[in-house]
């Protein structure tokens, strides 16, 4: 976005005050569908001394058009300001001389923030720092967002919370906890990631009419999904499909103790609209999982004396992967020594899409390699703590470069990599960044990511690129979740209220002229 600002001035000729002045018009038309008509509502703007505080003072000036009483709180004198910044003050400080409906007042404590929101104003503005933040805030500031924080009033950030990083979402010292943010011509990554997603709440992108020429020369590798993507993306199908057309999933899961795993994949595979699903399954466990699963065909292979997949029938298992449309490997499948390197044995041997989850990921801990000499196309789906053991850093620290990680990891060794958390990260082997906006915390339970294995696997299965198979995947899951936590809590949420979610919110989210085989 600075690259942004700066090519709209240097090489559009557009003053950065006109870009300041439709930020401002825009926050303003935002914060009155928030909060209704600004007319006779008592507004107050907490400003500091650059471009976030300028678009403050020109929030003032347009409120005051339309009717508000508004209190300005400067951060500093006014020589502190500069450029556009100091234009926008003085023309309200001229203001303030002509209405009453205007005060702008130097703020010399956090008692005095206190006691005015102790008044109940209709909302307050932190227009203190945006994206200026450099360093971790203290002193004074920290206080003022303190007095915030413990305010009943509501909160708008203007661009970004004060305290919060753009690029990584960290909290830096403190930071105001908005009940909205509206941002400045785009989204910034440090309102997707880390503390900068809770404390931003809702978000809303103003544009300020930024060229669109500029921006596509800056463009950037980093997207959020929105529901008109998945629309596009999502696998077609024609009016007189039938289910050899739209693909077979075979699904490598199980073992003793963990058929859960299997069965919800699986599941989750037919439900997202795949053709033929076949389970391949430890030959103990045959009967178990043919009573519980309907329209999942299972085959039974030959087992360790711990009952999970033997290397005696690598073979035929091969060959079932390398004659299905795409397989999902991993979910149960234990991490014994003979199954660890059969599975490693498939992804090298593999000619057809893998989709890599749970135990497969630990069978590559060590053997990075074999992503870099298979033939296959490779989805992974790991979290935190399993990609932390892949690359061998700690959670804390890619959890602090996320998207950046992820990106890199995903170019060399050619795969799509699915980086699941809060936020969930798809990075594409072609360094194109994916974040996800949907799901909650009611998610964080075991079996959650077998459901989104098996939903990316049958997107693949009916013609999806692995990236866009991964984008929709991951969206509709989160929306599962969602639509799951309306119906019984984030408590009481479990893995397989997202199977029963996932059909509607793919039906909701299909595009109105899509036709639906019977």
């Amino acid at each position: 976005m600075q690259r942004c600002d700066a090519a709209a001035t240097a090489h559009f000729g557009i003053p950065g005050i006109v870009l300041m002045e439709n930020a401002a018009r825009g926050a303003v038309d935002f914060a009155e569908q928030l909060f209704g008509s600004a007319c006779g509502q008592w507004i107050v703007l907490v400003c500091g001394k650059g471009n976030n505080g300028g678009d403050g003072f020109a929030m003032a000036r347009h409120l005051v058009n339309r009717g508000a009483r508004v209190d300005v709180l400067t951060l500093g004198p006014d020589s502190a300001s500069q450029g556009d910044a100091k234009t926008n003050l003085d023309i309200i400080r001229v203001m303030e001389k002509e209405t009453s409906l205007l005060r702008i007042k130097l703020l010399s404590s956090s008692a005095q923030l206190a006691d005015m929101l102790h008044r109940r104003p209709a909302w307050v503005a932190d227009a203190m720092l945006g994206t200026g933040l450099s360093s971790p805030v203290k002193g004074e500031i920290a206080e003022i967002i303190e007095v915030l924080n413990s305010s009943s009033v509501p909160v708008l950030a203007v661009d970004l919370p004060t305290g919060i990083s753009a690029d990584t979402g960290e909290v830096m010292g403190g930071a105001v906890m908005a009940d909205h943010t509206v941002t400045m011509s785009g989204l910034k990554r440090g309102l997707l990631l880390r503390g900068g997603r809770e404390h931003a709440g809702d978000v809303h992108v103003v544009d300020i009419s930024m060229p669109r020429e500029g921006v596509a020369r800056e463009a950037t590798n980093t997207f959020q999904i929105g529901l008109d993507d998945v629309q596009q993306w999502l696998p077609r199908r024609r009016f007189d499909a039938h289910k050899y057309q739209l693909g077979n999933v075979f699904v490598l899961a199980g073992s003793t103790g963990l058929t859960g795993a299997a069965v919800m994949s699986s599941e989750s595979a037919m439900r997202s609209g795949a053709g033929i699903v076949h389970l391949g399954i430890p030959a103990s466990l045959n009967s178990i999982l043919e009573m519980k699963l309907t329209e999942v065909m299972t085959i039974p292979f030959k087992e360790t004396g711990e009952g999970s997949f033997s290397l005696h029938d690598y073979e035929a298992i091969l060959e079932r992967v390398n004659t299905s449309t795409v397989s999902i490997i991993g979910p149960g499948i234990s991490r014994q020594y003979e199954t660890q390197n059969l599975v490693r044995k498939l992804i090298e041997h593999a000619t057809m899409p893998l989709v890599l989850d749970a135990d497969a990921l630990f069978a590559l801990s060590g053997h990075l390699s074999i992503l870099q000499q298979t033939k296959a196309e490779i989805i992974l789906t790991p979290h935190m703590g399993e990609f932390a053991r892949l690359v061998s850093q700690t959670k804390e620290e890619i959890d602090s470069k996320r998207i950046d990680i992820a990106q890199t990891f995903a170019v060399e060794f050619g795969v799509t990599l699915v980086l699941k958390g809060a936020p969930t990260v798809i990075a594409t082997r072609d360094g194109q960044i994916h974040v996800n906006p949907t799901g909650n915390p009611g998610m964080a339970t075991a079996g959650a990511g077998d459901v989104l294995s098996g939903i990316i696997a049958g997107f693949v299965a009916q013609g999806s690129t692995p990236a866009h198979a991964a984008a929709c995947g991951v969206y509709l899951h989160g929306l599962a979740g969602d639509r799951a936590k309306d119906n019984v809590g984030e408590y009481g949420l479990i893995a397989t209220d997202l199977i029963r979610s996932f059909a509607e919110v793919l039906k909701d989210a299909a595009p109105p002229n899509r036709r639906q085989s019977s």
